[in-house]
């Protein structure tokens, strides 16, 4: 295999590794009626149980960005390969209330590292042509994988108990992985470009963290708040609420991908600026969508208006993780400013669950639309400063791995 085809074969895998991470925040949502009835849970506790996956990635990604640049990043990927699956196999197979949620912290730990090391690994692996439309890729993870949650509980939960759809997303999740890191391991260039960077002084934050960064980072993590709160709650809107959608959540879920994929084929040869400009439209159509998707009384355009708003999501993240590297100062780093950006999400993964549990229990489906179109409205505001400002690079960054 030829270097061109093993980086295609290594971007392939660490995108499906990563999807299938995403499925393991996801794989939560077709049980919330089982931790409920079974395990005695509230909605608010199920929330704060999906998003205890992301507690880590809340409180340490910034500087676990400087970290894993420092330590290589095929080791940093293998390690939170490992971890994730230990924690996986423990959730699948422990019952007690506190157990479950301590083998969630335990998968949190494996995905901190994931978020941050899979679009650096895609930064460096891709050729300078592919960097964008692989990055608009990657930002989908959460959705796709939310979406491929769905459609394994749809396939197994009617003929299995949870256990084993739990084991079976975790053990699809591995074998992805262990297939990425070989392949990673046979792409021998690596190892000359980690020895010139290793002569570099170590980047500073001061020089990554310029105020468009910020306000990106600020950007997802707002969007992630009302992400993560629509994919959690919305196979349960569908089946409790009756109001006749007339889509599974499955389905509904599998439109993000089609922004990625759009976003993808928007970004390729673009610059910086008119990537970051389709992410604020991706927030605008959520805001625009968010209350007839859920308040909506009219079956048909309350689907469509769910369908737009998973869509709108896939535009937003593609657009905001393709866009990142143009933003990132010379002399900076991308590692570190995804640590701030997988930051930002993780505070929105931990918040967002949880705020939407209360939201939906407090105010009802309604409400939760009013919600989600505050929050999306605020994300696309704050990115105007960045559309306006002069901080886009010509060439993105890249940064070294071993």
């Amino acid at each position: 295999m030829n270097d061109r085809k093993l980086r295609l074969a290594a971007i392939i895998a660490l995108l499906l590794a990563g999807v299938l991470a995403g499925s393991q925040l996801g794989k939560l949502a077709p049980l919330v009626g089982w931790y409920q009835n079974e395990v005695g849970f509230s909605l608010t506790l199920i929330g704060w149980l999906t998003s205890a996956i992301g507690i880590f990635v809340a409180l340490v990604a910034l500087p676990a960005g400087w970290v894993i640049e420092r330590a290589g990043m095929r080791l940093s990927f293998a390690f939170a390969a490992a971890v994730m699956t230990v924690g996986g196999l423990a959730l699948a197979f422990l019952h007690a209330p506190g157990a479950i949620l301590a083998a969630r912290l335990v998968e949190g730990v494996g995905y901190l590292i994931l978020v941050i090391v899979i679009p650096a690994l895609l930064n460096s692996v891709s050729l300078p042509s592919w960097r964008a439309p692989v990055l608009a890729i990657w930002g989908g993870f959460v959705p796709v994988g939310f979406a491929v949650a769905d459609f394994m509980a749809g396939e197994l939960l009617p003929v299995a108990e949870p256990k084993i759809f739990l084991l079976a997303a975790i053990l699809a999740f591995a074998v992805l992985a262990l297939v990425a890191a070989v392949l990673l391991g046979l792409i021998d260039d690596m190892d000359a470009g980690e020895r010139a960077d290793a002569t570099q002084p170590a980047r500073s934050f001061s020089a990554t963290l310029t105020l468009p960064v910020v306000l990106v980072a600020l950007a997802f993590g707002i969007y992630v708040i009302a992400s993560v709160g629509f994919f959690a709650f919305m196979p349960a809107f569908i089946s409790w609420s009756g109001a006749g959608i007339l889509l599974a959540a499955g389905v509904i879920a599998l439109v993000g991908p089609v922004g990625n994929g759009l976003t993808s084929l928007l970004v390729g040869g673009r610059d910086g600026r008119f990537i970051v400009l389709l992410a604020a439209l991706g927030l605008g159509i959520a805001a625009l969508t968010a209350i007839p998707a859920f308040g909506g009384s009219i079956p048909m355009f309350a689907t469509l208006a769910l369908l737009l708003f998973a869509m709108s999501g896939g535009f937003v993240a593609s657009a905001l993780f393709a866009g990142l590297p143009s933003i990132v100062p010379k002399g900076g780093s991308v590692a570190v400013a995804i640590g701030l950006v997988c930051q930002a999400g993780g505070i929105g993964t931990v918040l967002g669950p949880p705020l939407a549990g209360h939201i939906i229990e407090a105010y009802g489906w309604p409400g939760f639309g009013v919600f989600l179109a505050l929050v999306s409205a605020v994300g696309a505001l704050c990115l105007l400063p960045v559309l306006r400002s002069r901080a886009f690079m010509p060439e993105a960054a890249t940064i070294s791995m071993k």
